[in-house]
């Protein structure tokens, strides 16, 4: 049996299509060895060497359609990794997103609190100006 159904990493939900597809494999000996030793391949790797397979005519018809089995079981493999790194690059750029989000925030609270300071000596100064020149208006 080359697909496990509490492997999650297989991409696939639910049991039953996994027996099937484990069922077609097994057709052939190829079907399951085929799957295994291609695991870790890219989706284009996995096609190329399906290609080959079908090509060649040394290759019965059981292999090749146990090895189609296999490279639709591959292929939905693939596509879960693709997802799971797609969602690793997206939480990345949010983490990221947020860090720099902070930074911005901290540099505004301290640009508040200078001119705060500011407008605050400015007023001091104002009254201080007032009170010594008590003929002026404003």
């Amino acid at each position: 049996m080359a697909l496990r159904p509490e492997d999650t990493s297989d991409g696939f939900q639910h049991g039953n299509v996994v027996a099937f597809v484990n069922e077609k494999m097994a057709r052939h000996t190829k079907g399951p060895e085929f799957y295994l030793e291609n695991i870790s391949l890219s989706w284009a790797e996995v096609e190329d060497k399906l290609r080959a397979i079908l090509e060649n005519s040394a290759v019965t018809s059981e292999a090749k359609e146990a090895c189609a089995w296999g490279s639709l079981a591959l292929g939905v493999r693939c596509a879960r990794r693709q997802g799971r790194q797609l969602h690793a690059c997206r939480l990345q750029w949010l983490q990221d997103f947020t860090k720099l989000h902070k930074s911005a925030l901290h540099a505004l609270a301290s640009n508040m609190k200078e001119l705060s300071c500011e407008a605050r000596n400015g007023v001091q100064r104002g009254s201080l100006s007032a009170a010594a020149d008590p003929g002026q208006t404003g």
